[in-house]
């Protein structure tokens, strides 16, 4: 029970509405995140719950299949259970036996595309997608979902044309209109970018990672006020978001304003230490002022954070030779070659990439 303040009046009704306050904060649980699970070492219980779920519905709709196994309907069904449960092989299977049965079933190629996109055989994918496509055309889960394996195969302009026909079926999925913005951000016709993340913003003014796109793409286009503004609403948004903070860094570089900048990346590197990218544009600002040693400390530190990062190498390669390090400079060379050659033969998905802090991308296939 709750103390009571004798010098107080007792107010019977304020006592039983603490009493009731108290009791719904004892009903409050904490939702711990999945990466905690893991380095727990135990299964996520809501991960458990949801397959779970899949394998007693699967179960089933087995179960109505013995009963009747010559439904395709059902099939189709059991063969997107094997979807979410990550059983592709086993839905393509199934999927091609109901295709064979039935090759004007549309929504049966919709989701055998999907299982190949899912599997990562993109190829497949696109010829099922557009089957599907011409058995239904109005169907928005495949022409959205067609764009999302183009974009993986970087056929931007295909992809740009099914987000349009999705946008042109259903005006308000702002989702279409994110995944059609990196699209045109991928083809770099910034201006179509632009009003196109405008109109979705319409619908979704507080979303900031397309106030982060849209600032990359006024960035882009050499219009750093407009960057600039789009920059700080993301802040607004989030002020705990090290991204933001290291693409105001890069939108006051490209202003000539360094002090600022350098207190944005800063402010990235403090919020969040194991971020290289801030350390990464930090050097580069430092090496355009003349501040060479500072370069090489902040590229060594991102080089440590992410041995990946070729663009730290190759700047703090300039760097070490700018002050005649030789062997140094060989070293950061070499390293930095290694990178590129490693990544040179790239044919599966594309980063979309944005201002030099890193913007957060869109365009995720969707799946059934």
């Amino acid at each position: 029970m709750a103390d009571i303040d004798v010098n107080e009046e007792f107010n019977p009704q304020e006592f039983r509405e603490k009493q009731e306050s108290k009791k719904q904060s004892d009903l409050i649980t904490m939702k711990i995140h999945p990466e905690i699970w893991e380095e727990l070492g135990v299964r996520d219980p809501e991960q458990i719950k949801l397959e779970t779920a899949i394998m007693k519905k699967t179960r089933q709709i087995k179960k109505e299949l013995r009963a009747d196994p010559d439904n395709l309907e059902k099939q189709i069904e059991l063969a997107t259970l094997y979807i979410d449960g990550g059983n592709y092989e086993e839905a393509i299977k199934m999927l091609r036996t109901v295709v064979s049965k039935n090759s004007k079933s549309a929504r049966a190629y919709k989701v055998l595309g999907t299982a190949y996109a899912l599997s990562k055989q993109e190829d497949e994918a696109i010829i099922e997608l557009n089957r599907a496509t011409e058995l239904d055309p109005n169907d928005i889960e495949t022409h959205f979902n067609l764009g999302g394996v183009y974009m993986l195969q970087d056929s931007y302009v295909s992809a740009e044309r099914e987000f349009k026909k999705v946008i042109e079926l259903d005006p308000s999925d702002t989702t279409a209109y994110a995944n059609l913005a990196a699209a045109y951000t991928m083809q770099k016709n910034h201006l179509e970018e632009i009003r196109t993340l405008k109109k979705v913003l319409m619908f979704d003014p507080e979303n900031k990672e397309l106030r982060s796109a849209l600032s990359n793409a006024y960035f882009h286009l050499g219009e750093f006020d407009e960057s600039l503004s789009s920059a700080l609403c993301v802040i607004e948004l989030d002020e705990r978001d090290p991204q933001a903070y290291c693409n105001l860094g890069s939108i006051y570089s490209a202003r000539n304003m360094v002090e600022e900048a350098v207190q944005a990346f800063q402010k990235a590197i403090e919020l969040d230490p194991e971020y290289s990218l801030p350390h990464t544009n930090l050097g580069s600002l430092y090496g355009t002022i003349g501040r060479v040693e500072s370069a090489i400390k902040e590229f060594k530190k991102a080089t440590s954070l992410n041995p990946g990062d070729a663009e730290a190498w190759l700047n703090l390669y300039r760097s070490y030779k700018d002050i005649g390090r030789q062997e140094d400079s060989t070293r950061a060379f070499q390293k930095y070659e290694m990178l590129t050659k490693e990544s040179a033969p790239s044919g599966g998905k594309t980063e979309f990439s944005g201002v030099p802090g890193g913007v957060s991308t869109t365009g995720d296939t969707a799946s059934e």
